[in-house]
């Protein structure tokens, strides 16, 4: 019996070698161009001296723009795997890295740009998000009831602004249209309050350095006289 595992063991092990001495080269199987918010399909296949496909447990890597690892795991040889690139993934070429054994391989795939906005109403504020892995910039048409209202909204990734609507107190019906009919949302009984029809700006959108940048400069520079100051305050005692 002790001698029959023996034998099993040794044809298991043999093969293995085998299998490692065959696989001659390993290739990714992947489209070139994506954009945010697809499914990466790829594949990461083994191949023998005679260029046949065999079978193995083959590690991967994707890594971003900025070499950033996204996801990793173990596949077997022509696997199809799926990666889903998130909305604001960053624009330029992503890498695949696959490695079997002593054998490795890389292939390029390029992620592009997405401009996309999320619109969003709380209350009597329209908040509009970008989403996307670019600078948004584009024309956003708000309905008041029967009057429209134009915004020019322009954020940088992950920044967002806060427009307040306003008219005369009652309960209307608010339409947003992104761009050219792109996204259109619509909102029924929205209570507003104002004198008039219109959009008012309102603070909160992003963070307080890029809402005042002027102010967050003048800080820095003040903070970094006050460190100077107390420095040669300190420097001065000590060598007294």
């Amino acid at each position: 019996m002790k001698k029959g595992i023996v034998i099993v063991f040794s044809m298991f092990l043999m093969l293995s070698f085998l299998g490692a001495v065959y696989a001659e080269k390993l290739d990714i199987e992947v489209k070139d161009s994506y954009i945010p918010g697809d499914e990466v399909k790829f594949k990461v296949v083994l191949y023998d001296d005679s260029n046949n496909k065999i079978q193995g447990q083959i590690n991967y890597e994707v890594q971003d723009y900025y070499t950033e690892l996204m996801t990793e795991g173990v596949a077997g040889s022509g696997q199809e795997i799926v990666y889903m690139l998130p909305e604001n993934a960053r624009q330029g070429p992503w890498k695949i890295t696959a490695d079997y054994n002593s054998i490795s391989a890389n292939r390029l795939f390029n992620v592009g740009e997405l401009q996309k906005a999320e619109i969003k109403l709380e209350e009597d504020v329209l908040i509009i998000k970008n989403v996307g892995n670019t600078p948004y910039d584009k024309k956003i048409l708000i309905y008041i009831g029967d009057n429209d209202q134009t915004a020019q909204v322009y954020l940088e990734i992950e920044q967002e602004k806060r427009i307040r609507l306003t008219a005369p107190e009652g309960t209307y019906k608010i339409k947003v249209i992104e761009g050219n009919e792109e996204n259109v949302l619509e909102f029924d009984d929205v209570h507003l309050t104002g004198n008039v029809i219109g959009l008012e700006s309102v603070l909160g959108q992003g963070n307080f350095w890029q809402r005042y940048p002027v102010v967050a400069l003048f800080l820095g520079a003040l903070l970094l006289v006050v460190i100077v100051v107390v420095g040669l305050r300190i420097y001065n005692r000590n060598s007294k």
